[in-house]
């Protein structure tokens, strides 16, 4: 025990001195009685960075072994100056500090909140209740002001933060590991090692250590006032402050919407400033492939017959299943993968080519076997009992998984509960795989025929050509359009909800067909609005 005191001491000095700081902190019992009643009242220790040996031996005497009756000595981590005979003067402090306790187990999200604003901190137990309070450290490279509380500058804003209501004990600090008995029981602090990390007891190399754990845990005062200041103002509410944070600046203007909304939580997070902002933040609004195939959303891949639209759907589902090397760049249609946005499993609903075609194609797509994250399905489903089920039915088991950053239903007629001309019928369809697409932040591609007989001059041509209920058109955000011209495969955004500031590809791209890979490359861009030279008999 000896040894950690003496460490912990150590510890304290060295940010003092990297603050600049040289004088006497102070061991000490309380003169009466409360809150931490003494067996030795009145015990008084000054010692300077010399004399930590001297300091830990007294303490671990006082303490007698932790065996009743005992003397817990406190710190006062203030650094002094001697100005006479057992006169000293509170100068400053390189540390700042609190224990806040209660006789309640303190919740995660108040060591959160704390550690979140990057102090060392670790719980404390009370009895056999754990978690009935926190203590905290953090450190200043310049000189903290003593404060009339007899704490240093940001002491208190550390103990308002906790939001634990512990006046008689917050400005005490409380050495690690040790039991001290109050006048509610004994608390008992997590040993140096849990509240600064193991380097903190290591061995060898002590300036190193030390260095290490001071930078990792310093915090500008300011910081901390701050944060104090917003907590107060948001009431006190992890909401608003989780929401907010402690952005000063803006204190008035979110308060502001605050109160527009009546001070109604659920009307703030549905319809505040910061909601569509935090959603994107906390989901991540993203691409699978870079202006093609946003992730959240759902996309109609539809064409004429012979483009290829299942086996570029098989492909990218080949491709987002892959676990890429850092070297290495998968593409699509010619537009990069975000490899960052493809993890999870990735679903391929195959309505109408049975295992033979998709195997073979897979031969194609993944000749090595890499694309392990990837879940074939049917269109036929059951439950776990045996029990027959519906498509929606289905989709509501996989939201089970934790991720599914792709989900493709090939082709939808195939996954529809009655005719595709049946806006009902597609309207319910929508439904259910617009609500997978928006709460698993998935990008749902649904593969879709033209008419009989189409022949579109342009990819906006497509969507006049879309075969079923208007839905189709209306219900998907994006609407990649294929069409062939001669030799030639044609493929842009026949429809797109989506900002152009965001880099949604707008050029129609032209490209040649690969028969052995299925591959298409291409050779060419053209604008969208582009009319082909009609030749004699095309």
């Amino acid at each position: 025990m000896q040894l950690t005191i003496a460490q912990e001491l150590q510890l304290l000095w060295s940010a003092h001195q990297r603050a600049g700081l040289d004088g006497k902190m102070c061991l000490y019992s309380m003169e009466g009685t409360r809150p931490w009643p003494p067996q030795t009242k009145g015990v008084k220790f000054w010692f300077g960075p010399n004399e930590i040996t001297q300091a830990a031996e007294l303490f671990v005497q006082h303490y007698n072994n932790a065996t009743f009756p005992y003397t817990a000595l406190l710190l006062n981590p203030i650094v002094h100056r001697q100005t006479g005979e057992n006169q000293y003067e509170p100068i400053g402090s390189g540390v700042c500090w609190s224990t806040a306790l209660s006789i309640a187990p303190a919740t995660d999200d108040k060591m959160k909140r704390i550690q979140s604003l990057g102090v060392a901190a670790s719980y404390v137990n009370r009895g056999d209740i754990t978690n009935a309070g926190i203590k905290i450290l953090g450190f200043s490279k310049t000189p903290l002001p003593p404060q009339a509380d007899g704490t240093a500058r940001a002491c208190r804003a550390l103990y308002d933060l906790t939001n634990i209501s512990g006046e008689d004990y917050w400005s005490y600090y409380l050495l690690s590991g040790v039991n001290y008995i109050s006048n509610v029981g004994s608390y008992i602090t997590a040993p140096l090692s849990e509240l600064c990390g193991e380097e903190a007891i290591a061995q060898g190399e002590d300036a190193t250590r030390l260095n290490r754990i001071l930078e990792r845990y310093t915090v500008e005062a300011n910081t901390l006032e701050e944060a104090a200041l917003c907590w107060e103002r948001y009431d006190r509410h992890p909401t608003l402050y989780t929401r907010f944070g402690n952005d000063v600046a803006k204190l008035d203007d979110n308060l502001k919407f605050y109160h527009y909304c009546a001070r109604d939580f659920e009307l703030f997070d549905a319809i505040g400033p910061m909601s569509v902002k935090q959603q994107s933040q906390d989901e991540g609004f993203g691409f699978l492939v870079k202006g093609l195939i946003p992730r959240g959303s759902v996309i109609l891949l539809a064409g004429t017959g012979g483009t290829g639209k299942s086996s570029l759907a098989h492909k990218l589902c080949c491709l987002a299943a892959t676990d890429w090397r850092d070297d290495e760049q998968p593409m699509w249609l010619n537009q990069p993968i975000d490899k960052k946005q493809t993890n999870g499993v990735c679903v391929y609903f195959s309505g109408e080519d049975g295992p033979p075609i998709i195997n073979a194609r897979n031969e194609i797509f993944d000749p090595e076997g890499r694309a392990q994250r990837l879940m074939f399905q049917r269109n036929y489903f059951t439950a776990p009992n045996g029990e027959e089920i519906t498509f929606a039915q289905y989709l509501n088991r996989l939201r089970n998984m934790p991720e599914v950053p792709l989900l493709v239903v090939d082709p939808a007629r195939k996954y529809l509960t009655g005719d595709e001309d049946d806006a009902a019928v597609v309207s319910e369809f929508f439904e259910a795989i617009e609500k997978f697409a928006h709460e698993r932040n998935t990008a749902v591609i649904v593969v879709h025929h033209l008419s009989k007989g189409a022949k579109p001059n342009s990819v906006r041509d497509v969507l006049d050509e879309l075969r079923g209920s208007q839905v189709f058109i209306d219900r998907p955000r994006v609407v990649i359009g294929m069409f062939r011209e001669g030799p030639k495969t044609i493929a842009g955004l026949a429809k797109c909800n989506i900002p152009p500031s965001l880099g949604m590809v707008t050029e129609e791209m032209v490209f040649a067909h690969d028969p052995k890979t299925l591959d298409l490359i291409q050779i060419g861009t053209r604008d969208p609005f582009h009319v082909p030279e009609m030749g004699p008999e095309e």
